[in-house]
């Protein structure tokens, strides 16, 4: 068991990771973004500046977009991403390894986590359904 352990704590983000992932612009409309998140049954997106600058700029959540809807009217047409987005996220790295990426995950109180290379463009997301499922395969070995 000990053994088993030893092996999970090596595994990099890169073996865990969901490589592009689908995101959203600052610029778009939370309706839009929220329909996406909604059809492809996804709880968050990573937020990048443009189409052809991927640069890391922020994260969205349902939870944002539930707590946004309780507290104020997101009825205007005018909402956008930027509105309710969480600015300069928890990140990692592709070469980080699972136990560095579960202690932000516990300390920061956070369910993804976007991965991005040494210039913040956004390469991947680690999520907990897919940690959740490295660890089923482990202990079934």
């Amino acid at each position: 068991m000990e053994d088993c352990f030893n092996q999970l704590s090596k595994i990099k983000v890169s073996e865990i990771m969901i490589k592009d992932p689908l995101y959203s612009f600052p610029n778009e409309k939370i309706s839009a973004t929220e329909l996406l998140m909604i059809r492809k049954n996804i709880d968050g997106l990573p937020i990048v500046k443009d189409r052809k600058d991927k640069q890391l700029i922020g994260i969205i959540t349902q939870r944002d977009i539930r707590l946004a809807r309780f507290a104020m009217s997101l009825d205007s047409p005018n909402t956008t991403v930027k509105d309710l987005m969480t600015p300069e996220p928890f990140v990692v790295k592709e070469n980080d390894t699972l136990i560095y990426v579960l202690e932000i995950m516990f300390n920061k109180k956070v369910q993804r986590l976007p991965v991005v290379d040494e210039n913040n463009y956004i390469i991947g997301l680690v999520m907990q359904k897919e940690i959740l499922k490295t660890l089923l395969k482990y202990m079934k070995k």
